[in-house]
């Protein structure tokens, strides 16, 4: 192979045909840039909506069938820190050159990023390119103010009681939600001068982190589970204990002037009026009702609604306690007890570990399939690839979407020397106490169930010892079906005594619990809410629902970081009429307008 040339060159020479395409709309020009399994990401450049192609069989008549939409010019090498071309492992196995670049179409300014591994030929061709719309031209999104308002006449307090004020007049977003994502999604709306209001049932903002269980604590590093534009102090924990996350929630929802109604709920059921393209939504708050004309609410309650708690018979004659591990407040109150908790993911793997700590006279848990289970130590040093500590927090979510997960999915099953060693032996010990164990799909570990499943797997911090050292016993591959007076019964007819059980056994779907507020037929035209369809692409969140004027967020904090601005822009474009407004996937045929 021959010697390698500046990574600089590299970028230059393919950006320079690349650009030159599509300046020209050459669809096979572009796609004869790609390696022939290479992949095309595309949000809100080529379409309205978020895609990602595989091959060039599928990028050449997507080109095709779009270009005629798009003129896309100003393509140029992004410099930027962290962008700038450069040469690295592109997959476990491959070295390539990765850059970003910027561009502009007849609406957009516009962001993207390639990664390059030579061809059989040993010419350069793109693995992936990565593609996306960060402003509507004429209208970007705001950054900082100056600070002095009326000329250094105007106290602060009266500035933001004014705009508060003026955002619950002009109202055109209703978030439903004062979690993170929730209030990210306001925020990003706020820069993008979309008057938004937050609907949040808890008393204060971040209860809904407050009331889970007291050794909660994040399993992600804190420079990736940071907040849209406002990081962490330099001296934050590394992971994120439970009541620091809520009280900064709590101080970001004012550091960010976000309107945010607490003690509020939506009355049952909102109409949709598809005329004036609004919603008329009754809203309790603080006991008094109040009527929000908004044209478009945006559902980020979570991605998991309300609590699944099994309904099982005999019940009423088991003396002990029962409750579901949302309601779990520590295990001091344990103490001396046979505890039987009900599931195997990350919550049944702590409260099983708290228990043992705060001295349960024995805990169980109930696996009744198989779990995914990933070293801490695994999972921080990925995480640290792609949000390294000191990098511009808006770069690494960039660089990490540039993968479509479908390709990501691919790469993490690559086999590598040395991969997942520390697991397998963690996994020996587990299954001879009877734990069924495996590093998911093709051993990809619990990455795509992220993405697919937010469930099935847990980052370990200490309940993999306790059950190899038999502290914490394990009952496998088998439902619970009764209670007895003082024990649970399986389907095997094997009993468990217990004084208290514990369901961990996960959440409904946030869509289960908005059918009871917003009602089935609104809530049936949506489709589902997370998961990846058949591109690879999450499904139902921060893209149009199926329902005008109905969204959803839903994710973790890099989803809400990162999409919140594909939500603005959406919002934007119906606004100013570049897309359809009841079918917001659908440009209007008025193409002077764009």
């Amino acid at each position: 192979m021959s010697s390698m040339p500046e990574p600089s060159t590299v970028a230059s020479e393919w950006l320079s045909a690349f650009a030159h395409s599509l300046a020209t709309k050459d669809a096979e020009g572009i796609t004869s840039a790609f390696l022939p399994d290479g992949w095309l990401r595309d949000i809100l450049v080529f379409s309205w909506d978020n895609r990602s192609l595989g091959s060039q069989s599928k990028i050449l008549p997507y080109l095709k069938n779009n270009f005629k939409f798009v003129n896309i010019s100003r393509i140029a090498l992004d410099d930027r820190e962290g962008l700038s071309p450069r040469f690295g492992p592109v997959t476990p196995s491959q070295q390539g050159v990765s850059a970003g670049f910027t561009f502009a179409t007849n609406i957009a300014w516009g962001q993207g990023y390639f990664h390059l591994l030579r061809d059989e030929n040993q010419n350069w061709k793109a693995l992936s390119v990565f593609m996306r719309s960060c402003d509507w031209r004429g209208h970007e999104e705001r950054r900082g103010e100056f600070g002095m308002y009326g000329g250094h006449t105007l106290a602060w307090s009266d500035v933001l009681s004014r705009r508060r004020l003026e955002t619950e007049e002009s109202l055109l977003a209703v978030i439903v939600g004062a979690g993170q994502v929730g209030l990210m999604i306001a925020a990003r709306l706020k820069q993008m001068d979309i008057p938004a209001l937050i609907i949040e049932a808890n008393a204060r903002v971040g209860d809904n982190w407050r009331k889970r269980y007291p050794t909660l604590t994040l399993h992600t590093i804190r420079t990736h589970h940071q907040f849209l534009y406002q990081p962490y102090p330099k001296n934050w924990p590394l992971y994120t204990p439970r009541d620091k996350l809520a009280d900064w929630l709590e101080q970001y929802s004012l550091s960010q002037d976000l309107v945010v109604w607490t003690n509020s709920n939506i009355l049952p059921t909102p109409v949709y009026d598809d005329r004036e393209h609004r919603w008329t939504l009754q809203v309790r708050r603080n006991g008094a009702i109040s009527t929000l004309r908004p044209r478009h609410v945006i559902l980020a309650t979570g991605t998991l609604g309300d609590p699944r708690m099994p309904d099982l018979p005999g019940q009423a004659v088991f003396t002990g306690g029962t409750l579901h591990a949302s309601q779990y407040n520590g295990g001091h109150q344990y103490a001396g007890k046979k505890v039987v908790v009900i599931g195997a993911g990350n919550t049944s793997a702590d409260i099983c570990q708290d228990l043992v700590f705060n001295k349960a006279a024995s805990v169980t848990m109930v696996q009744r399939s198989t779990t995914c289970i990933v070293k801490l130590e695994s999972t921080k040093a990925e995480l640290e690839r792609f949000w390294p500590e000191g990098r511009d927090p808006d770069v690494s979510d960039f660089i990490f979407s540039s993968i479509p997960l479908g390709l990501a999915k691919k790469i993490a099953g690559e086999p590598f020397e040395g991969k997942w060693a520390e697991e397998r032996k963690m996994h020996e010990l587990l299954r001879e106490r009877g734990f069924s164990v495996h590093l998911g799909e093709n051993e990809v570990g619990n990455f795509p169930m992220v993405f697919e499943r937010l469930g099935g797997y847990w980052i370990d911090v200490g309940c993999a010892d306790l059950i190899s050292s038999g502290d914490v016993k394990v009952k496998q591959g088998v439902e619970p079906t009764s209670f007895a007076s003082s024990a649970l019964i399986f389907r095997d007819g094997s009993r468990l005594d217990a004084d208290i059980v514990i369901f961990a056994t996960g959440y409904h779907r946030m869509t289960q619990t908005m059918k009871k507020v917003f009602g089935e037929q609104a809530i049936d035209r949506t489709g589902e809410v997370w998961g990846l369809d058949e591109e690879g692409e999450i499904k139902g969140c921060y893209r149009p629902s199926g329902h005008p004027g109905l969204w959803y967020g839903a994710g973790d904090f890099y989803n809400a970081r990162f999409s919140s601005q594909q939500l603005a822009l959406h919002l934007k474009a119906i606004e100013l009429g570049y897309v359809n407004r009841d079918k917001p996937k659908e440009r209007y045929t008025h193409q002077a307008r764009l």
